[in-house]
């Protein structure tokens, strides 16, 4: 019984510990990848770029929506990656 609840809590604690890790990194390495996606959907044959390189999609990109535009599309990364590294 004892050695069951011991295993119950550290499981718990893994978990939560798990979704933080996961998203912390998500919080760090989510502009790079916004810049990445943001100049791969540039590259489209038939239209016209909007941004001159990464540095470029930046400035435009806090000038338009403020340093938080940089995590445009964050949340529904979130909701998937903190269970899947919670259960790591």
């Amino acid at each position: 019984m004892l050695v069951t609840k011991l295993l119950l809590e550290d499981s718990a604690e893994n978990a939560a510990i798990g979704g933080t890790a996961g998203a912390l990194e998500i919080l760090i390495t989510f502009p790079t990848e916004y810049v990445k996606t943001q100049l791969q959907l540039d590259e489209r044959t038939g239209v016209a770029k909007r941004f001159r390189g990464p540095i470029d999609c930046v400035h435009q990109t806090i000038r338009a929506h403020g340093c938080l535009g940089l995590y445009r599309g964050l949340s529904v990364l979130l909701y998937a990656a903190i269970p899947k590294s919670a259960v790591r």
